[in-house]
């Protein structure tokens, strides 16, 4: 068919003296829940032109192929999908093309330069006008965290790391202040299915453990990836290929961070109440790998927090995988650019989080706020709406599924029952998914049966060393007969009071490519976190003792004209980076010069 390819596309798989100048592929299977024999394996082939990015290049020729041995030279095509069309052989395609009884395409390849739609090169009016730095971390004291082997420590936390080649970045022995809070805390998997007309978006459901997450985890760059004051942190993996370990360098970095967001503040200007101010910005340690699967990036961060809380960060980025824009497309997605359509996707992304708070003894509660109509306790004859808690302890594990419900608000708690604070409350940490998001595909339709572990926001489990992962690398082919069957971690419905428990949170979006995921997606939007935040665990916020705070109050109470004292807790100003001065004489020389930075003088403050 090679001749129908250079006419349609002006180019062929084959035969071309340079390898850009041949159309390439790539592949989506066919899940197994499609497919009635359990043994069959079908791979759809997409043609695409080889530039920068390719998945941004779609065509409108696919091959199914089943590729049920490992020996290629058994391979059979089994289907054509040509200009919205389905042959069922090769031959068909060919008889038809030849006979004109089809419509055909016919387009151009577009350019490959700086100025290709899908480069990441600069183009456009620059900004800023002139070459001018952006703003910086600087650590003006030096690190306030130190790692050692793969041990982290950082203003009372402490933790191990590791990449798995398999589900990528875990921790393990996470402790605060010498209390462990939790045991494990890790990515189980990724998965986003696409939706469209044309069989390869049709069918693309990926489950991204299949190519081993965190193996696409490396070479991460500061100043880009990472502030240029991160740790980059090597990964070692076993080799198949030799004796020798695989090493990836840089496939973490480790940094605190000052994300410039108070963490708490208060400003009291009434001087009856006390006149005053009192807060502090949230720095942070972070640990972050990026995956790079094919077209998309997924940036996963561990954020360790001066308040005893902790948050994952889940984003995307990357390219789109987009298809050939056709009019049957259009209720599937944009028209991004010529010829190409973002097809409409669910990300979904699955936490094994292993707590264990006041040891591994512990209970899952939820406050539920519900709301109830009571007479004013002032005027009885009046009624009242308000909101009150309910507290629902979770006995079995099939209590404990969580299906977000706008009309019953509630916080998620995790404590021990013998763990009390002086207020005789629960020792306890409470679970916020701000990320999320129902899966649409009904359940056991299709490859649904491969992401079971996507049903539910939250699935709380008896802790077993079998139940390791919510999935496995055979994912995406094993959906008649799952090796990793996720429903059937609750499916025995056991107790979970006073055990030690598992807590596996998905979240995710929905995401409608548009023109401005055009050349790659911004991360803005495309953000979800998952938070453990301490509640009645301290007796006060523990971020109270960190120096990163700022005291003000009068001189004189009583003579606000006398100015005001500042308390940095000794710490230091004397140290910082700032423009340098602006001379007269220096602006008549050049007066849109960028400022050069300079280390000031303790006078200058």
């Amino acid at each position: 068919a090679g001749f129908i390819l250079k006419e349609s596309y002006g180019e062929t798989f084959t035969g071309c003296q340079l390898k850009s100048d041949c159309l390439q592929f790539t592949t989506a299977a066919v899940g197994t829940g499609l497919i009635e024999d359990i043994n069959t394996r079908l791979v759809w082939l997409n043609a695409l032109y080889d530039l920068p990015f390719s998945s941004l290049h779609f065509l409108d020729f696919s091959v199914l192929v089943e590729t049920n041995s490992s020996d290629p030279s058994k391979w059979t095509i089994q289907k054509i999908w040509y200009h919205d069309q389905i042959f069922s052989s090769l031959d068909e395609f060919i008889t038809k093309y030849n006979n004109n009884s089809i419509d055909k395409t016919k387009i151009t390849k577009p350019v490959n330069s700086d100025k290709l739609f899908s480069s990441l090169k600069l183009r456009g009016e620059p900004m800023p006008p002139k070459p001018q730095r952006p703003p910086m971390l600087v650590e003006p004291d030096g690190k306030r965290y130190s790692v050692k082997h793969k041990k982290v420590e950082y203003m009372g936390w402490s933790f191990y790391y590791r990449l798995s080649p398999l589900t990528g970045p875990a921790l393990y022995n996470v402790e605060y202040n010498g209390e462990r809070v939790i045991y494990e805390l890790g990515l189980a998997d990724i998965a986003v299915f696409y939706s469209g007309h044309a069989p390869f978006g049709q069918t693309s459901d990926y489950v991204d453990s299949g190519v081993m997450l965190g193996s696409r985890s490396k070479a991460l760059v500061p100043g880009a990836d990472c502030p240029d004051t991160a740790t980059l942190l090597n990964a070692t993996f076993m080799n198949q290929y030799n004796e020798d370990p695989a090493v990836y360098e840089a496939a973490m970095c480790l940094f605190e961070d000052n994300d410039g967001i108070p963490l708490r503040r208060h400003l009291s200007y009434d001087i009856k109440s006390g006149a005053f101010y009192g807060g502090m910005l949230n720095s942070a340690l972070v640990l972050r790998s990026a995956l790079s699967i094919y077209n998309y990036d997924y940036i996963i961060d561990f954020h360790f927090h001066q308040s005893g809380a902790v948050t994952i960060q889940f984003m995307s980025s990357g390219y789109v995988q987009a298809t050939f824009f056709t009019p049957t497309e259009v209720p599937y997605g944009h028209h991004i650019q010529d010829n190409i359509l973002g097809n409409v996707h669910h990300h979904v992304a699955n936490f094994k989080v292993d707590m264990d708070i006041g040891g591994t003894s512990n209970r899952y509660e939820t406050l539920d706020i519900t709301k109830e109509n009571v007479k004013l306790a002032a005027f009885p004859d009046k009624m009242y709406s308000q909101t009150k808690i309910t507290p629902t302890l979770k006995k079995t594990e099939k209590e404990a599924v969580y299906d977000f419900d706008f009309n019953i608000p509630k916080d998620h708690l995790v404590y021990s029952n013998d763990k009390k604070n002086k207020y005789n409350e629960s020792k306890a940490y409470s679970i916020i998914i701000k990320g999320v998001s129902k899966n649409l595909i009904e359940e056991d339709a299709g490859n649904e049966q491969t992401v079971t572990w996507a049903r539910h926001q939250m699935v709380v489990t008896q802790r077993k060393d079998e139940e390791i992962s919510s999935s496995s690398i055979y994912g995406m082919f094993d959906s008649h007969k799952p090796v990793t069957n996720f429903s059937a971690f609750y499916a025995d419905n056991e107790d979970i009071v006073d055990e030690d428990l598992v807590f596996w949170i998905t979240a995710g979006m929905h995401h409608i490519p548009h023109t401005e995921d055009i050349p790659v997606t911004p991360t803005m939007g495309n953000q979800l976190r998952i938070h453990l935040v301490p509640h009645g665990y301290f007796d006060e916020c523990p971020s109270i003792r960190s120096r990163d705070a700022i005291f003000i109050e009068h001189k004189d109470p009583k003579d606000p004209s006398k100015g005001v004292k500042v308390d940095r807790n000794g710490n230091s100003r004397d140290e910082f980076v700032l423009p340098r001065p602006t001379l007269e004489d220096d602006l008549e020389k050049d007066p849109d010069r960028v400022l050069e930075s300079r280390r000031p003088n303790p006078t200058d403050f």
